[in-house]
This record gives C-alpha cells, sequence and structure tokens, in this order.
C-alpha cells in the first residue's frame, strides 16, 4: 500500500481577463424599458426586476421579471460569458413569451464599455423568415447600464426598436 498523496487534478476553464467584464453585469438591477412595435406605433414602456449571478467567474448568468406592454407577466433569462476556446463572447436569451433560443456572438469595445451581441431570430415582419439583430450593452457607471436593441431592415440598415436603461438597486 503506498503512502504517497497525490495532488487534486485541476480540472475546468479559469476565468481570464475576458471574464472580468461580465462581473459588471452581476447584482441586482431594477428596468425601466422603452420599445416600439412598429414604425407608425406610439412608444410602449414597462418596468422591471432583473437577478445576475455570476456562475464561476465564467458566465453571468440573469433572470428578470416584467411585463409585456399589455401588460401581460413576461419572465426572460440570459446566459453570457466568453468562450476561450473561440475567443469571443457568447450567450443566449429566452423568454416566456417566446419559443425562440437567441443565440448571441459578441465582442467588446476597445474601451471596455460597449458589449455589441449579433443574434439571427425570426423576423418581426414576414412570418416564416429569420431576420439580423443586435443587442448592444453599454457601461455608464458601475451602477448604470443600457441594452439598446435594433433589426436589420431589408435594406440592411439598424433600426432601434427596444432600450432598456438597468439601475442597480
Amino acid at each position: 500500500m503506498s503512502t504517497q498523496t497525490q495532488e487534486p487534478i485541476e480540472t475546468g476553464t479559469k476565468p481570464v481577463q475576458e471574464h472580468q467584464w461580465l462581473q459588471k453585469l452581476v447584482g441586482e438591477w431594477r428596468i425601466e424599458t422603452e420599445m416600439t412595435m412598429g414604425p407608425d406605433q406610439p412608444k410602449q414602456e414597462s418596468k422591471g426586476t432583473e437577478s445576475v449571478k455570476s456562475l464561476g467567474g465564467l458566465w453571468a448568468v440573469g433572470e428578470g421579471k416584467s411585463s409585456m406592454p399589455n401588460g401581460t407577466p413576461m419572465n426572460t433569462y440570459s446566459v453570457l460569458g466568453y468562450d476561450v476556446s473561440f475567443k469571443e463572447y457568447r450567450g443566449c436569451w429566452f423568454a416566456s413569451m417566446s419559443s425562440h433560443l437567441w443565440k448571441y456572438v459578441g465582442e467588446l469595445s476597445a474601451d471596455g464599455t460597449v458589449m455589441t451581441l449579433n443574434c439571427v431570430g425570426p423576423s418581426m415582419t414576414k412570418d416564416g423568415e429569420t431576420a439580423n439583430y443586435r443587442d448592444v450593452i453599454t457601461i455608464l457607471d458601475d451602477n448604470n447600464r443600457t441594452l439598446t436593441s435594433f433589426g436589420q431592415g431589408e435594406k440592411g440598415q439598424w433600426q432601434e426598436f427596444m432600450k432598456a436603461h438597468y439601475t442597480r438597486v
């Protein structure tokens, strides 16, 4: 019988510098959202909350509660991380009012204040077709950030349809 002890084998990904940015999202947030459901439609407003936790320092995992413009309650879930194998930010978003899993690929601005997340999803104007979308997270300071959502039109132009203001509580 051997009396030697073996050192534990370390497995798993260790957080790298790119993961540090995700910690800016961690915490409890109050959300105020403005959205436009179409070019001739008035702006709609919604309020809610979001709780974001860190998973191993590798992922920011969020759970949101708000309401649709018609007052129907809505739950949202988001996951955002940095994939060390592919050297890019990746994530997803899904909600109680949609069967689509929005899969993100993102990049961080050189100054570290803006995360641009690109994805493909169902067209909001043509049934059965897809469209390009972009969510932009802007860190204003330690306690304030925005999320601005854009859809790409048929001529390639990006049109804002939603802006959410997050305030740390």
